[in-house]
């Protein structure tokens, strides 16, 4: 039978493809307010890269060789935390961290010294601070060799996965990097993460990466489903505005029970056996004479 309304009466509703929301966010880990010291890229003694994986990363070329290198003083321990704060809620469906920590000692007497290890805890938090979820809790080794006399040391270190999870709107990310360390005895040394450093050592032109969080992400549009609706069990299509006598057009529930069907009307003479007889050709039997 055909629908009870006119089917050219439907709201017309908007679709969404993600693929014209979708980002991949760089978030420098250089712009912390620390301390720097300058490192000149072909003078290090050691370059370890940990664990690097093709990426999006947020890249320049150049031949620079003098970089920076931001700590938190001689001989501290480098614990720093990093805040984002997400503009909308959204799925990430990859992350990717990373950077390069270096290890800077400009005047040794004795003790061992040395960048050992690289953790990452990357949290959601509510907007007054609580701890609503951890994401990521990792630790990994940099391999670096122990310094026991003035020299630097770098080793590029990155994370990642691809398990989504979503940020709501409001909340924001935190970041904290630990370096593990070695440091015994008297030198004067500076461990922290290098803003921006390259993949290889030597003269030339090479890509210049940004120590980052990377995030491919899409927007979760929970903020706009009353423009944008999902045409799911939870979200079918939406008839509210179309109007129709004695026709509901809410949107229900696909397991909604099916409306009652309305009574046959009366005919207009009662029974058939009361329509008066001049109605009905003659109810004599009619036979072969």
């Amino acid at each position: 039978m055909p629908p009870p309304y006119n089917t050219n009466d439907l709201l017309i509703k908007p679709t969404y493809d993600v693929a014209f929301y979708g980002e991949d966010l760089h978030l420098p880990l250089g712009l912390a307010a620390l301390a720097r010291n300058p490192i000149t890229w072909n003078d290090i003694d050691e370059l370890l890269v940990v664990d690097s994986d093709m990426d999006n990363y947020s890249r320049i070329i150049s031949d620079t060789v003098v970089l920076g290198n931001l700590h938190e003083g001689d001989g501290v321990a480098f614990d720093h935390t990093y805040n984002w704060l997400s503009d909308v809620s959204a799925w990430v469906y990859k992350y990717n961290i990373t950077l390069a920590v270096a290890l800077d000692v400009t005047a040794w007497t004795s003790g061992d010294h040395s960048v050992d290890s690289v953790r990452i805890i990357l949290t959601e938090r509510l907007p007054d601070g609580t701890l609503l979820k951890t994401i990521a809790d990792e630790i990994k080794l940099t391999g670096m060799t122990t310094l026991n006399a003035t020299g630097t040391n770098v080793a590029v270190v990155t994370f990642e996965n691809d398990k989504p999870f979503k940020i709501s709107q409001g909340n924001t990310v935190r970041l904290q990097v630990i370096c593990g360390r070695t440091d015994t005895m008297v030198a004067t040394s500076f461990e922290g993460v290098m803003p921006l450093f390259y993949f290889q050592t030597g003269t030339g032109i090479k890509q210049l990466i940004e120590s980052t969080l990377n995030f491919h992400l899409y927007p979760a549009l929970d903020q706009a489903f009353t423009v944008f609706r999902d045409q799911s069990l939870q979200e079918p299509l939406d008839y509210d505005g179309v109007t129709k006598t004695g026709v509901s057009r809410q949107a229900e529930a696909v397991n909604a029970p099916l409306p009652e069907p309305e009574p046959e009307p009366e005919p207009p003479f009662g029974e058939l056996g009361d329509l008066p007889h001049a109605h009905f050709p003659s109810s004599r039997p009619i036979g072969i004479e």
